[in-house]
């Protein structure tokens, strides 16, 4: 089915990708990858940003659930424990800072 074939596409590129690829990826025609996106975004599979490509106007469609971090965020994460900075609004010193030493620490044992 389109569908699950498209949803399946859209999960496998976290960093989204363009409507005009899948069409052809999926060799459909824009009607009906216009009515499957429209179902995904209905069931709150997927959301759709605007963006140009080669000066035309398309979207950039993403996955809305949780399908695990992608490679780039990976790097934040140690031991199963995640960077601590990421999101803080304390004002402290890095040096005094037990979580960031903690995380640090992981990401020491982790490369030993």
């Amino acid at each position: 089915m389109a569908y699950n074939e498209m949803l399946e596409i859209i999960n496998s590129h976290r960093e989204g990708i363009l409507q005009s690829e899948i069409r052809k990826l999926m060799e459909i025609d824009s009607k009906k990858c216009s009515r499957i996106v429209n179902k995904l975004m209905k069931e709150h599979l997927i959301r759709r940003d605007d963006e140009l490509a080669d000066g035309r106007k398309t979207y950039r469609l993403f996955p809305i659930g949780f399908i695990g971090p992608s490679e780039r965020h990976l790097k934040l994460i140690a031991n199963g424990m995640f960077s601590p900075c990421t999101g803080c609004n304390l004002e402290c010193y890095p040096e005094s800072c037990y979580p960031l030493n903690e995380w640090v620490l992981a990401v020491i044992e982790e490369e030993a």
